[in-house]
């Protein structure tokens, strides 16, 4: 199953199903699917405000990468409302490979990682379990906005932070506050 869209004919029918869940009130992230030339084409209604302006997009319909790009998807389903977005410029690719190509994928996110702490006896251990997460993330404030949940954080981090724990506290179990499927808007490299 493709889940990009290829034609503007696709285009064409993800709009219009877009626009019978824009109809309904849909708020959510929305999956239709149309039937067009034997294949099915997932429409994704992306959630804009959930996505920070500084994450660029990609405009690029003849890259080889775009068919399967989250920032080239993204980019194709911009609402009308929005007039200036950050941007990934043409010149990106080079002998074939973006830097910027991430996959459209929904991937294991995590919220908060005050629970990071729980299984963690040792009061000194979780001392200099803070004090690396607080390096790691390069200051206090960064580590507080991670800890309250109002950063998220993707699946490379995760494993960074516990890595950490593990330095300073082998075989504790690793947990955060929250765990979600989504993509991934937290890299813009």
């Amino acid at each position: 199953m493709a889940n990009y869209l290829t034609t503007s004919l696709q285009f064409s029918v993800c709009n219009q199903i877009l626009s019978v869940c824009k109809k309904q009130n849909l708020r959510k992230i929305v999956k239709k699917f149309a039937y067009r030339r034997k294949m099915y084409y997932l429409c994704t209604m992306f959630d804009y405000e959930k996505i920070p302006d500084w994450w660029a997009l990609c405009p690029k319909n003849d890259c080889e990468m775009a068919k399967t790009c989250l920032r080239h998807q993204v980019c194709m389903q911009v609402p009308q409302k929005y007039k200036l977005w950050t941007c990934v410029l043409p010149n990106a690719i080079e002998d074939g490979k973006c830097r910027f190509y991430q996959k459209a994928e929904k991937v294991t996110m995590a919220q908060g990682i005050a629970a990071v702490y729980k299984n963690v006896q040792s009061r000194e251990a979780r001392s200099q379990i803070r004090y690396g997460l607080t390096a790691h993330l390069g200051s206090k404030g960064t580590y507080y906005r991670y800890k309250n949940g109002e950063r998220l954080i993707n699946p490379q981090l995760q494993q960074e932070i516990i890595d950490i724990v593990h330095r300073y506290a082998p075989g504790v179990e690793v947990n955060f506050d929250k765990t979600f499927e989504d993509y991934d808007f937290t890299r813009n490299y």
